[in-house]
């Protein structure tokens, strides 16, 4: 069954239990601290670049592209520390930022399952130094679940850097050691049941559609601070089973068990966890999950076409560089990792927008 013909099926029922996306949220005015943390390189050195640039009368946009950045840079992260997505942006701003001589924040504005976050971003200054890490398709459920106010068009996508999928995670000392194990747990007793999910995440987006197609109705926990707060609930012993982050669940070692995946392939890091759709083929659910990446605003890169390609050249160089190679080998998401580019990346994220449409009807509780 194609994910269009399950979006009709999808259609004439809804999920019992599961709390939908709320579509309010409190406005709040958006202030964001001045970067006004000292260069790196000295105050005679940035007198000196400022004096080479107005003296460049000629091709004075190539020097200002060659010289981004010209001030310290924010990564605006749409949810709380300890995540799956904070811990990326830490990891790429720390190498990042070695490459230049400004430093590079990451700020996190978690809140309303990442609306909060993408509002902040919008309403910064788009001058290619405030940069948006952030994960589809939570921004397409912000904007089909949750009615936000902008578009995918605002953002114009550097990489998707970690293409990552959904894990089903129950602890180490759960009695289910199957995923049909909880499954049938869930049909005997739906009350006596307990999952969480990440309101907001492609976790979530998998979660209800898992659910759905398999007509289960188990207790729900929604947290909309991300995957950080999901995996102290679960180890904590609050939760019996998480749809969580396949790859963000590798930081909590033996302390848990994965029982399936949703990608169509076995996962490296959970060689026992199963495929979801080779124990369920009937529900033939797409390979969701969260897909990290990092924009800027797309005012700026289309008003600024020589300073974005700056900004995605110096991205790729940190990328493919021997030391960030060695970092995400050693985080272990080299699994998950890889370098789209802008174009490629586009393509992805509105292929996953038709997804998040084909599920709005879930996702809005209707």
């Amino acid at each position: 069954m194609t994910v269009q013909s399950r979006a009709t099926a999808v259609a004439k029922r809804t999920v019992q239990n599961i709390p939908a996306v709320s579509t309010t949220v409190k406005e709040r005015p958006v202030t964001l601290h001045p970067l006004s943390r000292l260069p790196k390189r000295s105050a005679l050195t940035a007198a000196l670049a400022g004096f080479v640039v107005a003296a460049a009368s000629a091709g004075a946009s190539a020097v200002h592209a060659q010289d981004w950045p010209n001030e310290n840079a924010r990564l605006i992260v749409p949810f709380s520390a300890g995540g799956s997505v904070d811990r990326f942006a830490r990891g790429l701003a720390q190498h990042w930022e070695e490459t230049h001589d400004y430093s590079m924040l990451v700020d996190n504005r978690g809140g309303a399952s990442g609306l909060l976050g993408s509002r902040t971003f919008l309403g910064s200054p788009d001058n290619g130094h405030y940069i948006f890490a952030g994960i589809q398709p939570t921004l397409s459920m912000n904007i089909i679940a949750q009615g936000a106010d902008f578009t995918l068009d605002d953002f114009r996508f550097i990489n998707i850097e970690q293409r990552d999928y959904t894990s089903i995670t129950v602890r180490e000392d759960s009695p289910y050691e199957t995923i049909e194990d909880l499954v049938d747990a869930i049909r005997d007793d739906p009350s006596n049941v307990t999952v969480s999910m990440a309101t907001g995440a492609g976790t979530h987006l998998f979660g209800v559609a898992f659910l759905d197609a398999l007509d289960l109705e188990p207790k729900v926990v929604a947290f909309s601070g991300g995957g950080g707060e999901q995996r102290t609930d679960l180890l904590g012993g609050h939760s019996d089973a998480a749809f969580s982050s396949a790859y963000g669940d590798i930081t909590l070692g033996d302390r848990v068990r994965v029982l399936a995946v949703s990608s169509h392939e076995p996962f490296p890091a959970w060689p026992d966890a199963q495929p979801v759709n080779e124990v369920y083929p009937e529900a033939n659910l797409p390979e969701i999950g969260d897909n990290r990446f990092i924009a800027v605003h797309s005012s700026f890169a289309e008003e600024n076409p020589e300073i974005f390609d700056a900004i995605v050249k110096s991205y790729s160089d940190v990328f493919h560089s021997n030391t960030y190679q060695a970092h995400i080998a050693n985080q272990g998401s080299d699994v998950i990792s890889g370098y789209y580019g802008p174009e490629q990346s586009k393509a992805f994220i509105e292929e996953m927008h038709e997804v998040v449409e084909n599920y709005s009807e879930i996702l809005q509780g209707e």
